[in-house]
């Protein structure tokens, strides 16, 4: 029957720190990255993010699996990486893994699926077995451009009723009313499609935010690819040009550049224009989420319902020259991550730690308390159901105590210091001294879980005949066994100190060219300190990187000391071409090819 529970029942089920079932609400946006005002980005309009963050532990570094929305949305939805999907971009989805809402739906769930959750939607009653809706939300985005008469448009004059995202919400809103009638406990999915493109916007959104340029401005140096950064991480653009703005909008436009050059900047009035749409766009699905959170209220749903907010992955909005995902930066891989539990006691607390979004299902899989566990789940639905591969944030929801009450002995390597927790506090709280010479809250004892990095991938390819250079050594027309010499672009100086390159690099179809296409496998790891790159050889063959190799092109960025209102102002310098770093670099290489190496299980391998 539907989770109901008394205000008398929730107060005994906190004094006695016994965790209950509860309903669950889904919510994904996509390229969301956190660019609110939660993060410390001051200029954000957002107070429906503010009012769920209040309610929920905030996790400052979330990272996504793959920048890219089908590869993105099938880890986050399976709990398995990458790799073990077999998904590292369009070609392939989920099946035959078993997804979140298909493991509800075998323990009794009624499951909604409204707008976009995954990629390539379904409305197969196993996954969505109550209500599936995206109402043509993927050729409505290719569309839009029809009548966009500039890249970013702010739109005078359709009603806010006509945005496919209002739609999703009042049908969101009305299928709930429904659910809430049924005896049985229910997952609601809801999935936004913006701020992805096309970013077409109610005019008040854009209006929000005329003038305020100076919040977001880059340098030019910010705005350009790094030259110390190899041209295999260079991916751009979302589109070939970029249509400037008229009248706001209201006319055609009648300025466009062409875009995409790696040794080309973005320019400064472009990236305003970027920016100005991508932020319209997220305070006009804030007021949407704020529809959500109102009837929340109205029913009193907070005791009852687990809240889990975030979004695919992130988007670049011209630093580093880039407008795209599909990269390895940390304007494309991070993104917001919100869970509010009624039995966490750490609400409106911010954890500071990597973590990852094939996270989300281990936790939910442990925290929703399910009648069916995943593996009876599996054998019942007939589909494959490996090892889940996050780990479960359930102790940072509800502390090492509460949390091994109701679970069991928590994860080895939890700490338990102050100065170990939060990175600030909401307004209001009373801060205590840490011990560090900051301070922190009394409510702040979360702790660090032992796996204190996120692994973030991408697959690049290039034809064989468009090589920087030609690898020494072949096996099966692409195989690497042999080292592969550094490429030399990051000491070529021409024509006025700038490095003068080509940037061949693209994603491709693992699957598709074998021996015609030389690929490699980049994985990310970020540390709370640092982001170290390592593009690996990728064996078309065998379908498995070549760790025990030297990697093709290594990066390294510092992010010592950074807070959240320097997010898109790092990464502009890569430390792995500075001697100096050597040992460090080869400390963070190691640590990652030991992960690979007894962790990462590459399909049926």
């Amino acid at each position: 029957m539907t989770i109901m529970l008394s205000a008398m029942d929730y107060i005994t089920a906190t004094t006695t720190e016994e965790i209950k079932p509860t309903n669950l609400l889904m919510i994904m946006f996509d390229d969301l990255r956190p660019e609110l005002s939660i993060y410390g980005q001051d200029h954000m309009i957002t107070p429906n993010f503010e009012r769920l963050a209040a309610k929920s532990v905030v996790f400052d570094y979330s990272f996504c699996q793959v920048a890219v929305c089908n590869p993105s949305r099938d880890s986050l939805m399976t709990g398995l990486r990458p790799d073990s999907v077999g998904t590292y971009n369009f070609a392939h989805s989920y099946w035959p893994h078993l997804p979140l809402p298909a493991q509800l739906v075998k323990s009794g769930f009624n499951t909604v699926g409204i707008g976009k959750m995954f990629h390539w939607e379904t409305t197969d009653k196993n996954t969505w077995s109550f209500d599936a809706w995206d109402n043509g939300w993927y050729d409505y985005q290719n569309n839009e451009r029809g009548f966009m008469n500039s890249s970013t448009m702010p739109d005078r004059h359709r009603p806010i009723e006509k945005f496919r995202d209002y739609e999703f919400v009042m049908r969101a809103l009305d299928t709930w009313k429904k659910l809430l009638k049924e005896p049985k406990p229910y997952m609601l999915g809801m999935g936004f499609k913006l701020p992805h493109l096309a970013v077409h916007v109610p005019y008040k959104y854009y209006e929000m935010y005329k003038g305020k340029s100076h919040h977001w401005k880059l340098s030019k140096r910010e705005l350009r690819f790094p030259t110390s950064t190899p041209e295999i991480a260079y991916r751009c653009c979302a589109e070939p040009e970029f249509h400037y703005m008229r009248e706001e909008g209201a006319l055609r436009a009648n300025r466009t550049i062409r875009i995409g050059d790696i040794n080309t900047g973005i320019p400064e009035d472009m990236h305003d224009e970027l920016m100005i749409g991508y932020v319209a766009a997220v305070s006009f699905v804030d007021t949407l989420l704020g529809k959500l959170l109102d009837f929340m209220d109205e029913n009193n749903l907070w005791e009852t319902t687990t809240v889990v907010l975030s979004a695919d992955h992130g988007m670049q909005n011209g630093e580093k020259g880039i407008w795209e995902k599909w990269t390895l930066f940390e304007e494309a891989t991070r993104v917001p991550l919100l869970i509010a539990h009624p039995s966490s006691p750490y609400k409106g607390q911010h954890y500071k730690y990597p973590v990852e979004s094939i996270d989300i299902y281990q936790t939910l899989n442990e925290i929703l308390k399910l009648p069916m566990t995943r593996n009876e789940a599996c054998q019942k639905a007939g589909l494959k159901c490996k090892q889940l591969q996050g780990k479960s944030l359930g102790p940072v929801l509800f502390g090492k105590d509460i949390y091994e009450q109701n679970f069991g002995k928590a994860p080895e390597g939890i700490l338990s210091s102050l100065k170990n927790m939060i990175l600030h506090q909401l307004p209001g709280q009373k801060k205590v001294d840490d011990g560090s010479g900051g301070s922190t809250t009394e409510s702040s004892l979360m702790p660090a879980l032992e796996r204190n990095f996120a692994i973030t991938q991408v697959v690049r390819c290039i034809p064989m005949d468009q090589l920087p250079h030609k690898p020494s050594v072949t096996s099966g027309g692409n195989a690497m066994t042999h080292p592969i010499p550094q490429h030399p672009h990051s000491n070529s100086q021409a024509g006025g100190g700038k490095v003068l390159r080509v940037a061949h690099w693209q994603d491709c179809d693992i699957a598709n060219k074998k021996g015609k296409e030389f690929a490699t496998l980049g994985y990310s790891m970020r540390t709370p300190e640092y982001r170290y790159t390592a593009y690996f050889v990728f064996n078309r063959e065998t379908q498995l990187p070549e760790v025990d190799l030297p990697p093709y092109e290594e990066e390294l960025y510092d992010h010592k000391n950074e807070t959240l209102a320097d997010f898109t102002h790092r990464e502009t310098t890569n430390l792995a071409v500075r001697p100096v770093y050597s040992y460090l670099l080869q400390t963070l290489r190691n640590k990652l090819v030991s992960f690979i190496k007894s962790s990462v299980v590459f399909g049926d391998h």
